[in-house]
């Protein structure tokens, strides 16, 4: 599963795409990672959970092949300033920038080369479903499409000449952009079509990203403060999300999600805000940086990247979360569903769960959970056991402080 987000830089919007990875181990909060470059960064886009690039000012590409443990130089081809960058796989991938520049890449940048596009205007956003599958959107309400590897591109009507910023694609089909005046515009048949929804709102939104095709989010700002939509039904219906204190953000710049309940945003000023309900509340996280963020990439509920002006690389291994050893017992308020099969995924929602599972267990009666999706101090998402007994159990979650009040949850035959 793929996701998108299209951020913003000191000369423009971009896009960045993230590729599902395998859950690596948790370190706390968010640590700066050695860019090699004062220039200003615009978008990170990983293939995976060591394989990333960064692009930005004169046509700047550093990439990392160990997590951003080191940063290499790549030469892109061009010196134009480049918005975005997104890859499908670890070899195939797109930058795009000003005066429409594109290139792209089969080799996971060891070599860039340009492809014809027909857009001559400044592209923002860029995604790609698959190596064959990219789109590119900028002003004017361009759009533009390969279904070959960027071999031959081709223009898709939009049916608007407002900025486009950002766009997202769920697989090869079913897609959207957004852009200035609340416009997002959506396809289900790669492009070929795009239709307006209806966002109810006139904000300048600048991201969008999808954790499949019904669960997405589109963020910008109106002017005074940051603006968050979310859909849970492909876009059929959007709804605005409150920040609560965190709605001080000026505005917001990117947006990455890995599934329908934990996504991310940054913004200014170093501003990173986290949600792990699915956008119910959102949080601050201490980003340690003052710079403006305008790229982020998450590929699992725990390990992503952040990047940003003056050659900020930010990287985070526990969702964002401060390392924190429970002081109290964890608590549960919500367990959903409340009847479940063996192996359906679960979601537990409440406090004090820790930032980072460790030796932390779920229990299902007397079966201990093995299988778990996601972790932290607020939110499990685990699997029914397969030795869960049938009928109602008590579901319990013990920590080092202690053993957690139960839940019953009805496990079907």
């Amino acid at each position: 599963m793929r996701t998108a987000a299209r951020v913003w830089g000191l000369a423009g919007l971009v896009l960045v795409l993230c590729a599902a990875a395998p859950a690596v181990a948790a370190a706390g909060g968010w640590s700066p990672q050695a860019s090699g470059t004062t220039r200003s960064l615009k978008a990170v886009a990983f293939a995976d959970a060591t394989h990333g690039w960064v692009v930005g000012e004169a046509g700047t590409v550093r990439a990392t092949a160990d997590g951003g443990a080191t940063w290499k130089s790549q030469a892109s081809g061009t010196d134009q300033e480049l918005y975005g960058v997104a890859f499908a796989d670890a070899k195939h991938g797109w930058a795009v920038g000003e005066g429409g520049a594109l290139v792209a890449t089969a080799d996971g940048g060891a070599s860039w080369a340009p492809q014809v596009s027909p857009a001559h205007n400044a592209l923002f956003g860029v995604t790609a479903a698959d190596a064959a599958h990219a789109w590119a959107v900028g002003l004017d309400g361009t759009i533009v499409a390969t279904a070959d590897g960027g071999a031959s591109w081709v223009a898709q009507a939009s049916g608007t000449g407002v900025r486009l910023s950002g766009v997202a694609f769920a697989d090869a089909s079913r897609g959207w952009a957004v852009g200035a005046g609340g416009l997002i515009l959506a396809t289900s048949d790669g492009g070929a079509h795009w239709t307006a929804q209806q966002s109810g709102s006139t904000a300048d939104l600048q991201a969008v990203a999808f954790a499949g095709p019904l669960n997405g989010w589109a963020v910008g700002n109106d002017g005074v403060t940051g603006v968050v939509l979310a859909t849970r039904d492909g876009g059929a219906h959007w709804t605005p999300q409150s920040l609560g204190a965190s709605a001080a953000v000026a505005w917001l710049t990117g947006v990455s999600a890995v599934d329908a309940s934990h996504a991310w945003v940054v913004g200014n000023w170093g501003s990173i805000l986290a949600t792990g309900d699915g956008g119910v509340t959102w949080s601050k996280q201490p980003s340690g940086s003052s710079d403006n963020l305008t790229g982020l990439c998450f590929v699992d509920a725990s390990r992503g990247w952040v990047c940003g002006w003056n050659g900020t690389v930010l990287v985070t291994t526990s969702g964002g979360d401060e390392p924190q050893a429970p002081s109290a017992k964890p608590v549960i308020t919500r367990l959903s569903p409340s009847a479940a099969r063996r192996g359906t995924l679960v979601t537990i929602g409440g406090r004090d769960f820790g930032a980072e599972r460790g030796a932390s267990a779920v229990r299902f009666g007397t079966a201990v959970c093995t299988t778990y999706v996601s972790w932290t101090s607020t939110t499990i998402r685990c699997r029914v056991p397969a030795r869960a007994a049938a009928g109602s159990v008590k579901v319990t979650v013990t920590t080092a402080a202690g053993k957690s009040n139960a839940k019953s949850l009805r496990v079907l035959r």
